[in-house]
């Protein structure tokens, strides 16, 4: 029943990670995928976005930390890939 509940979360927060996302960075592609085995510890976040276009990779990623504060505030550790569409 908990491993049962910490799926459910995990799918939750991924979804609610992957809306944000697509709403403030205006992404036309986004991957949420909770590395940690079901827990929401660790995550792996791939991101396309045109509003990557002209920063560093390094702006990019601030952008999407500054995106997800209160959902990556919890996490242990992530991965971000961040991409400009062709």
């Amino acid at each position: 029943m908990l491993r049962k509940l910490f799926f459910s979360f995990s799918q939750d927060i991924e979804k609610v990670m992957a809306d944000k996302l697509t709403q403030v960075l205006k992404a036309t592609k986004v991957e949420v995928i909770d590395t940690s085995g079901g827990c929401g510890s660790m995550y792996r976040l791939e991101i396309e976005s045109p509003e990557f276009q002209g920063k560093s990779k390094v702006k990019q990623h601030q952008m999407v930390v500054d995106a997800l504060k209160a959902e990556l505030a919890g996490a242990h550790g992530y991965s971000i890939k961040t991409n400009i569409p062709k």
